[in-house]
């Protein structure tokens, strides 16, 4: 036991560099992962300022009851649902079949420069491209518009952002803008990892861009592709807090609020943190449910699975 312990000193010492790199992402990950969890707390208490966490009176589970009869819990975990939904529908393939596409460009100049503009969106902040996305949609000077109006395809300009039913169709096309290039590294990373024995092999048979995408690339990156997808799922209950923020407003609010905003709005602007944490709770405990059961479904599926 004690030769044991001083060889795992002795690693520990001989890795010291190690721990201190990692020390920070710790630091991070315990100040604002676990310590949080003591303020669920807040969901079993009526919480009072003046009294705090630990001081205020438990109420057990009278705001989860509350949930049940609330109004507005169905619709916005409707929109909730409806948007990861469409967004992981269209942009999850769209950023594998683009990781693909780009592997088979043999120009590297045309190669490293389609990277580059499809990835540069993803580090645009959600602030900045929700200003840019009033401006572009604007319907008096809107470039959008303008263009579409020019084009025959309007007959005037439209109002992009004060339409409820063009919100999530918005929605998705602006999600795929901005994260398929990003999430397609991922994807590029594993396509350079095959074997290129089989391309040539497949070569030498005669198959086609298409047959050897179906046989040889999407069975060797279905691993990743199942372990994405099971993480994904978990953002089914939760949605994209920045987008559905900074784009809802009052004309388009049936189609945009969702759960992060309603615990947003309900927890800081109206003061009831105790109802508030319980619908995060809540949410929390569906996206876990939601990766757990996504991951035995694949193990099922697919052999395919994070544990």
């Amino acid at each position: 036991m004690r030769n044991i312990k001083n060889k795992s000193l002795i690693r520990f010492i001989n890795q010291i560099h190690l721990h201190i790199m990692a020390l920070p992402a710790v630091i991070c990950l315990i100040l604002f992962s676990y310590l949080p969890i003591y303020g669920l707390l807040m969901g079993f208490k009526d919480y009072k300022f003046n009294l705090g966490i630990w001081g205020s009176p438990w109420v057990g589970l009278k705001y989860f009851r509350e949930i049940v009869t609330d109004p507005y819990i169905v619709p916005y975990l409707r929109n909730t649902v409806a948007i990861s939904f469409f967004t992981i529908l269209f942009t999850f393939p769209l950023a594998i079949l683009f990781a693909m596409g780009i592997n088979e460009v043999t120009n590297n100049r045309f190669r490293k420069t389609a990277q580059t503009i499809t990835y540069m969106p993803h580090f645009i902040s959600w602030v900045i491209l929700s200003v840019m996305l009033y401006k572009w949609l604007s319907p008096s000077n809107g470039i959008i518009n303008e263009i579409l109006v020019k084009l025959g395809i309007l007959k005037q300009p439209y109002f992009f952002l004060g339409k409820e039913e063009a919100y999530w169709p918005l929605v998705v096309v602006v999600s795929a803008w901005k994260g398929t290039g990003y999430s397609s590294v991922i994807f590029l990373s594993v396509i350079a990892g095959i074997n290129p024995e089989l391309y040539e092999s497949a070569f030498l048979d005669g198959v086609n861009i298409f047959q050897k995408w179906v046989y040889i690339t999407l069975p060797s990156i279905l691993p990743t592709v199942m372990v994405v997808l099971i993480l994904n799922m978990g953002g089914l209950v939760r949605g994209n807090f920045d987008i559905s923020y900074l784009l809802g407003n009052t004309l388009n609010s049936g189609k945009s609020q969702i759960i992060e905003t309603y615990v947003f709005n309900i927890g800081l602007r109206m003061g009831r943190f105790s109802y508030a944490t319980a619908v995060g709770l809540l949410s929390g405990l569906a996206s876990m449910l939601l990766v757990i059961g996504a991951n035995k479904l694949s193990g099922m599926l697919t052999k395919e699975s994070l544990f």
